[in-house]
């Protein structure tokens, strides 16, 4: 009778040695679970806020309204987010070649030099026939045709005649970094940017146009 009390005292002692640890364990789980649901609330704004910031601020789409009348000249009026989301990326709507598009061929009124264009309404105009020409050149197909878009706006930025000159000739049909990299050491004589250079980060290592244009030109651009 002593021995069995023994042993069964003992049992008791390990079922209340084991659900301790079970409650212990189950405190752990619902703290890690607590600390994982605070980190998802936390970081969400920040998310969020990040998200935001890719968005066509006021100043161009103070421009909405041209951009719809000279793109309707050119049968473009599918494309009218786009060209906002270009503007954005090349000016932010600033200055008066809000489109960057004085060195194109499309200019035959000012300077074809960076920032010769003076009358903005003249700036949207030439760079809607830009855009259109590279576009067309791209064999894009509507406006959410994102992968012959990227093709067209890196087009845009390197200059649509050489560089679809380079794409077909090797071959190439779909855009990427590595292409586009590529094709920029050409143009540019092999003549790399300095790693202290902001634009070697944001813009590529060779030392000509904007490697990543597209993807910068895309992140204002929701469809």
């Amino acid at each position: 009778m002593k021995t069995q009390k023994q042993n069964t005292n003992l049992t008791k002692k390990q079922r209340l040695k084991n659900r301790k640890k079970q409650v212990r364990i189950q405190k752990l789980i619902l703290a890690s679970v607590c600390i994982l649901l605070l980190g998802i609330a936390v970081l969400r704004p920040v998310y969020n806020h990040k998200q935001k910031n890719y968005t066509i601020n006021s100043t161009c789409e103070g421009y909405r309204s041209k951009v719809e009348t000279e793109a309707a000249n050119y049968d473009m009026s599918d494309y009218v987010d786009l060209i906002l989301a270009l503007m954005m990326q090349e000016s932010s709507g600033q200055g008066t070649d809000v489109m960057q598009s004085s060195e194109g061929a499309y200019n035959t009124k000012y300077p074809q030099s960076p920032n010769g264009i003076t009358d903005i309404d003249y700036s949207i105009s030439c760079g809607i026939q830009e855009l259109k020409y590279a576009l067309n050149k791209a064999g894009v197909t509507g406006p959410d045709d994102l992968d012959h878009i990227r093709l067209a706006l890196q087009g845009y930025n390197f200059g649509a005649d050489v560089y679809f000159n380079y794409l077909e000739k090797n071959g190439i049909t779909s855009w990427s970094v590595e292409s586009s990299e590529a094709f920029a050491k050409i143009a540019s004589g092999e003549t790399a940017r300095s790693e202290e250079n902001p634009l070697y980060t944001t813009a590529g290592p060779w030392d000509y146009g904007d490697q990543h244009y597209p993807e910068h030109v895309l992140r204002y651009y929701h469809i």
